[in-house]
């Protein structure tokens, strides 16, 4: 005999994404959902869309490989260098942009500040070191004889830092002097100012390095060395984990966070390497191997890392520009899809008014990450899929929903939909629209008979934010045990 039982209400989702790749869904968190795409659990107990990225400039067609900025307070001075195409352009504002200097070609180029200016390199057969204080690069401070590199680290013990991954070697200035009242001087000697013990030619490379608190980290693809100044170093890995990008090391408020090919991690000073990417493993998965060195990854300057990732495909759903966020506070998980841009570097930029999160794309286009309600003018397309639920003690009770009620605000027009154990994959039967009212109240709603029932809500955005605060069930008919 049927029973009925009523008001039923869906946990609310705190804990963000959790995948039943990780946890089956008869043993994962009830206030857990499966995925959210363009969404975030910034507001603990909702979900809401993501902000967009507005157009900040159009350097011209060309990729932006990467970024570097440079800050003079006392000066007022406040600019970006943008790697494009061949060239480095330098820009202050979203107006334009000058050419500050031609390269060979399209090795990456990194940079560092130090002694008010910014010190670039672009790859050990690249070009020489330069310098620039926001106008065309040159030789001002660099050393005579200063090797080329793939990576540069400024400021590190008082010295400039570059590695050469063809052979492994780091090689450093002397420590700065200092004549009063504003003069500084580097010197370097090519016989002495040099680090070779980082197991070179070991099948691995120097992939980044990175300045922590009494330490500069000497990353290769799956260790980490320490070097705590010029005399001083790791005579073997201290860590078992590393990197592919130098790109995807991200300094926050707590420690590195970085990618490496078993997940994502977090590295304090005092600790180890900890991976924090389990509960979204399939994705990690996904990565394909000719990502990895293209990983860019920033913090957005309060509670939450993102790595974009490039395009992956998980249970047959493509993401074809991804972008994996981690929030610190909570550990909470969230996938972005930028569908429709590339994006090929961040970098964070403070102007001395306001900070923005910079994104160059493979089109030569500069947006302003989260900002605005679209993607470069193109709706956002948002998406969150439920767990798996029965919804009795019993899964083997066949059972059906009657009166479904969805509460949003800007929610119009988002397509409430669900999916049975018996449908196919990515077979998604329709509810009903979501309407402009906080409750959205389908009193003739109807499900198949079930055993376990997911809830999908989809919909695009291009204006103010959508917030889902949950989906409560008028009644659900318990049928009894099902009979095959």
């Amino acid at each position: 005999m049927a029973t009925t039982l009523k008001n039923i209400k869906i946990p609310y989702p705190t804990e963000g994404v959790i995948r039943s790749t990780q946890l089956n869904d008869t043993v994962c968190p009830e206030n857990s959902v499966q995925i959210a795409v363009n969404m975030n659990f910034d507001t603990i107990g909702a979900i809401k869309t993501r902000l967009g990225i507005e157009q900040y400039m159009n350097i011209g067609v060309a990729n932006i490989q990467a970024f570097g900025t440079i800050a003079v307070p006392a000066t007022s001075t406040y600019g970006v260098f943008a790697q494009w195409g061949l060239n480095i352009r330098y820009f202050t504002n979203g107006s334009g942009s000058t050419i500050v200097r031609s390269m060979p070609g399209t090795l990456k180029a990194r940079f560092s500040q130090y002694l008010n200016y910014v010190w670039m390199c672009n790859g050990y057969n690249g070009s020489a070191i330069q310098t620039s204080n926001g106008g065309a690069f040159g030789t001002t401070l660099v050393p005579a004889n200063f090797p080329k590199g793939d990576y540069i680290q400024a400021g590190f013990e008082g010295r400039v830092w570059v590695a050469d991954k063809s052979t492994d070697t780091l090689y450093y200035t002397d420590i700065v002097q200092f004549t009063p009242p504003t003069t500084y001087a580097l010197t370097f000697d090519i016989n002495t100012n040099y680090i070779s013990n980082l197991s070179p030619q070991d099948g691995e490379t120097i992939t980044g390095l990175v300045r922590v608190p009494r330490a500069l980290l000497v990353f290769k693809q799956n260790h980490i060395y320490r070097v705590y100044g010029a005399y001083s170093v790791d005579s073997y890995p201290a860590y078992n984990v590393g990197t592919y990008s130098q790109e995807s090391v991200i300094t926050t408020k707590d420690g590195i966070y970085f990618h490496h090919s078993s997940g994502f991690y977090k590295f304090t000073y005092d600790g180890q390497p900890t991976e924090i990417s389990r509960r979204v493993i399939d994705f990690v998965k996904a990565i394909p191997r000719a990502n990895y060195e293209n990983i860019v990854g920033i913090y957005d300057g309060f509670d939450a890392v993102k790595w974009s990732v490039g395009s992956v495909t998980v249970e047959g759903v493509t993401y074809s520009s991804c972008m994996m966020r981690y929030t610190i506070s909570t550990q909470v998980w969230t996938i972005y899809d930028y569908e429709g841009t590339t994006i090929s570097s961040l970098i964070n930029f403070d102007n001395g008014t306001t900070i923005r999160q910079l994104v160059g794309t493979s089109t030569g286009l500069v947006g302003s990450l989260d900002t605005g309600y679209t993607d470069f003018s193109r709706s956002i397309y948002y998406e969150m899929i439920d767990r798996w639920r029965s919804y009795t003690d019993m899964y083997s009770k066949a059972k059906s929903i009657s009166g479904i009620m969805v509460m949003a605000e800007n929610g119009a027009g988002a397509q409430l939909q669900y999916q049975t154990e018996k449908s196919g994959v990515n077979v998604w039967t329709d509810i009903d629209t979501l309407t402009e009212n906080y409750n959205s109240l389908f009193s003739n709603a109807n499900t198949d008979d079930f055993n376990n029932l997911r809830f999908r809500l989809k919909g695009y955005s291009k204006g103010e934010q959508m917030k889902f605060y949950g989906i409560e069930l008028l009644s659900i008919q318990d049928k009894g045990l099902n009979q095959n």
